[in-house]
């Protein structure tokens, strides 16, 4: 007979299990500022807030940490802050002038159909990584409008930060995937 239950105990090898813990630190460290449009963004499927999160938790460790351990990096870039079937904004340009963050798009018709209107609400979403503060607009800017000016607030003033576009139905309840614009 075949003794099927003898398993051997595999040797845990700390630096691989180091290498897990610290994705794990780095990626909650990137996200956790980012934390309240996360679960708006990703939070429109059905779900908890525990599941949106796992899944821009998933996203993260698989596609925004870099490198090998010990030397690890985000690429924010990479990153996906909200998730959805809405169609993104035709960006055609985006400044910085000092404190100031100014964005046009394109609103022509022919990118506003399937679940997408007119009424869209744009959010920005400038984020400095390294002092892990984030902040958006807080003025009702519709697709409709094809700009947007904001006036960073005083944690961000002089540093540089990463931008990040999305958009949301009046209702909340349909996201775009959103749009990484930059380092300003």
């Amino acid at each position: 007979m075949l003794v099927i239950s003898d398993f051997k105990k595999q040797d845990k090898d700390p630096t691989r299990m180091q290498a897990v813990q610290e994705r794990f630190r780095l990626a909650r460290k990137f996200l956790n500022p980012l934390y309240p449009l996360i679960i708006r963004g990703y939070g429109s499927s059905k779900g908890t807030v525990q599941s949106a999160f796992g899944r821009a938790m998933s996203h993260t460790l698989t596609n925004v940490i870099r490198g090998d351990f010990p030397d690890l990096w985000i690429e924010p870039s990479l990153a996906k802050i909200s998730n959805g079937m809405l169609l993104p904004l035709a960006v055609n340009t985006i400044t910085r002038h000092g404190n100031r963050i100014q964005l046009a798009w394109d609103n022509t018709g022919s990118n506003i159909r399937d679940y997408s209107q007119w009424d869209d609400q744009v959010i920005l979403c400038a984020y400095d990584l390294m002092a892990g503060q984030a902040a958006i607009n807080e003025h009702l800017i519709l697709r409709q409008d094809a700009q947007l000016e904001i006036d960073l607030p005083s944690i961000l003033h002089g540093r540089a930060v990463h931008v990040y576009l999305l958009l949301h139905d009046r209702e909340k309840k349909l996201y775009s995937r959103s749009q990484y614009l930059g380092l300003l």
